[in-house]
């Protein structure tokens, strides 16, 4: 019984269907392709935008930037170009562009992402989501990554969305304790437990603000689209 040679029965199944040399030339494309992707990817933004064609676009992945504001504050992400991003890009992410060049015959540029701070090198991660601006304040998804977030970072960052959402939730956390002191001395009077929340509003807003303003953060809806991690 002859020996199988599994090289040579691997290149004669090949060859049924593309000769080495056209094989040799095609990812020779594939991979030149690649690398001029990912060299956009990383090139720094010009200000311009992405002609698509407008028949060929998918509705349900543009979004206008004053969307895009609202979801990156609410959740207190980052909307910048995608030269910050220092996070992993999936692996087909080429694929996935090269395709919809194809699709729309153009070359795209001026990526950006949407993604926490973590993710981006910031001048001084999670789930990104990669656009590229097609004018008039919109943008065009082009591909989402990662896990999907828990519901509830919009609440742990919902005192960070504005000056006047910390001032409530220094004011809320105030009452809870004021009720709390009522809880353990019963015989305070209405009177003392007001005189005692009034204590710890003050309290409480010079410890939260000093605190905020002393580790140089700033509020969701100033950082949503800057590239600087404080003031």
């Amino acid at each position: 019984m002859n020996n199988v040679n599994l090289f040579n029965e691997l290149k004669i199944e090949r060859d049924k269907k593309v000769d080495s040399k056209q094989l040799m030339e095609s990812l020779k494309k594939i991979w030149h392709e690649n690398d001029l992707i990912l060299k956009n990817i990383n090139k720094k933004n010009d200000g311009s935008v992405n002609s698509l064609d407008f028949d060929k676009m998918d509705s349900n992945n543009i979004f206008h930037s004053s969307i895009i504001k609202k979801i990156c504050v609410k959740y207190r992400l980052r909307f910048l170009d995608s030269e910050l991003f220092k996070g992993e890009y999936p692996q087909n992410i080429t694929k996935i562009i090269r395709d919809l060049e194809n699709k729309h015959n153009t070359k795209l540029k001026n990526f950006m992402i949407m993604a926490p701070s973590k993710l981006f090198k910031i001048k001084s991660p999670d789930d990104p989501i990669l656009f590229a601006p097609i004018g008039n304040g919109y943008y065009y998804l082009i591909h989402k990554w990662g896990k999907e977030f828990n519901s509830i970072r919009r609440l742990l960052v919902l005192p960070f969305k504005n000056i006047d959402n910390l001032t409530i939730f220094s004011i809320l956390v105030s009452v809870v304790f004021a009720l709390i002191g009522k809880l353990i001395f019963p015989t305070l009077t209405i009177s003392e437990v007001f005189i005692l929340f009034l204590f710890l509003v003050k309290g409480f807003i010079f410890i939260f603000f000093y605190t905020f303003f002393l580790t140089r953060k700033n509020f969701s809806e100033s950082i949503w689209n800057s590239k600087y991690d404080s003031f």
